[in-house]
């Protein structure tokens, strides 16, 4: 079936309404959901990309187009043209494509509508044919009573739920320069949009120009142009075995260290999830489910991020930033309907962040006996002291810390932190006293009967950090003794 046909199909169904206050209730919904839950100016365009970077195929790199044509923000790719299924898709609640698919980072269904937050007309490039989204459109009245009469026996305003009903239209009804411009990048789908608040938008566009760490976890676009002020070319290289680079071909440059695990889902989870609402199927069916963990890397290798870059990602960023962890991390969170926030209350959400806890120990244990050693210590996480999600991490730590052997020892292997000790005085080094005189007097102050199985540490910018995460400390029974 054509475009246009599947196009004026769906037309014809979804103005098939029997009563006017049908179409009215339905349209009030999608103004709501447009409106209420897509806040943030540059939402919409994170949900454009969520977009084309499911729309790979064949295993090729997708690349992205951003540009302003006076009242118009194009965003282009050339990904997957639309198939009939897309369509209906976006021109549906709750009914995409993607929903059921742990490949694709769309669940919600709702994603296309945060365009409608920001425009009433809305075009759609796929394959060379267009359509469009219009509140403006004259769609036909199809009730016997006349409009008018209908609106003062109701008392409100007629509308269609014009953002579901797409219609065709002729090549020739679009800017000249815009077609001209998707011609030139051989786009194979483009998203046109009428702006209403062409100050803020274009503003939300040019910072995220400016913020590379926002594209780190996109699986498969390999290149972003925008062009708004000027031009800035993005490039996303995961041509490295865990590493992605993230070039501002005007400015900076991004050097990400990561480790994507796959996590099996806990029976008790999947119980737990019954009871919880709007779960999405892809979430409750699934038994594994992926996380990744990224590391910055700067000239001198592995840095902890600061609070300001500290973000939750679900392929593309959340906006929570009270969790300070040590690595962005990037998993399928159970997020609020506009994907700012996490719930807190989820036991999904909670058995993540206990989950991200232990596996971050597990990649410093991996680290420390690579070429990066010691700077994995970097990565070591500080507990939470906010809601249910940070308790939870909190008990990661703790249980990573129980059975994570992390610490490099003076023989080169790794020890969990409790049958560690870290000499302060330097005296375990000296031929004239040694380790074990020192690892028989803490056995004997600590009570301790595995105490003789204790291993020094190297002494390290990390030494004080060991000593609060639990290893036994000689330079404090020294001083215990004067």
């Amino acid at each position: 079936m054509s475009l246009r046909s599947v196009v004026e199909k769906i037309y014809l169904d979804n103005t098939n309404y029997s009563y006017p206050s049908q179409a009215v209730n339905q349209a009030s919904s999608l103004n709501a959901l447009s409106a209420d839950l897509y806040t943030d100016s540059k939402r919409f365009i994170y949900e454009l990309l969520q977009n084309a970077d499911d729309s790979s195929f064949d295993n090729r790199g997708v690349k992205v187009w951003i540009k302003i044509f006076e009242k118009c923000l194009v965003v282009a790719h050339s990904g997957k043209p639309f198939s009939s299924r897309d369509v209906q898709g976006i021109c549906n609640v709750n009914n995409g494509t993607k929903k059921s698919d742990l490949t694709k980072t769309g669940y919600k269904g709702i994603g296309f509508k945060s365009v409608f937050g920001q425009s009433e007309n809305v075009t759609i490039f796929s394959n060379k044919e267009y359509f469009r989204f219009d509140s403006s459109y004259p769609f036909e009245w199809k009730w016997e009573d006349e409009k008018c009469e209908w609106e003062k026996e109701n008392d409100r305003e007629f509308q269609f739920p014009w953002q579901i009903i797409p219609i065709y239209t002729e090549t020739e009804a679009i800017d000249v320069t815009i077609n001209h411009f998707l011609e030139s990048i051989d786009a194979n789908v483009a998203t046109i949009i009428q702006m209403k608040n062409e100050k803020e938008t274009t503003q939300a566009v040019l910072n995220l120009s400016q913020n590379l760490n926002m594209f780190l976890f996109l699986k498969n676009i390999s290149e972003i142009n925008f062009d708004v002020i000027e031009l800035v070319k993005i490039e996303i290289n995961r041509d490295q075995k865990d590493r992605i680079t993230l070039k501002n071909c005007n400015s900076s440059k991004s050097d990400w260290l990561t480790r994507t695990i796959s996590l099996t889902v806990p029976e008790e989870v999947k119980i737990a999830l019954q009871d919880e609402r709007n779960i999405p199927e892809k979430l409750l069916n699934t038994d594994s489910i992926e996380v990744t963990l990224a590391a910055k890397i700067g000239n001198d290798g592995i840095n902890r991020i600061s609070e300001q870059e500290t973000l939750l990602y679900s392929y593309l960023p959340t906006d929570e930033r009270k969790y300070s962890l040590p690595v962005l991390v990037n998993t399928s969170f159970l997020t609020t309907a506009n994907r700012e926030s996490l719930h807190a209350d989820s036991k999904w959400n909670q058995w993540l962040f206990k989950s991200i806890a232990i596996e971050i120990f597990n990649w410093i244990s991996r680290l420390v006996i690579t070429e990066y050693s010691f700077q994995a210590y970097h990565l070591i996480p500080k507990e939470i002291r906010y809601d249910d999600l940070g308790n939870k991490f909190n008990e990661g730590i703790k249980e990573a810390l129980e059975r994570i052997p992390f610490i490099v020892t003076r023989e080169g292997k790794l020890a969990k932190i409790e049958d560690t000790i870290v000499d302060f005085t330097y005296l375990s080094e000296k031929k004239f006293i040694g380790e074990e005189p020192i690892k028989k007097f803490i056995h004997k102050e600590i009570h301790n009967e595995h105490g003789h199985a204790k291993q020094f540490v190297e002494n390290t910018p990390f030494s004080f950090e060991f000593r609060r995460l639990g290893s036994s400390c000689f330079e404090s029974w020294i001083l215990g003794l004067s």
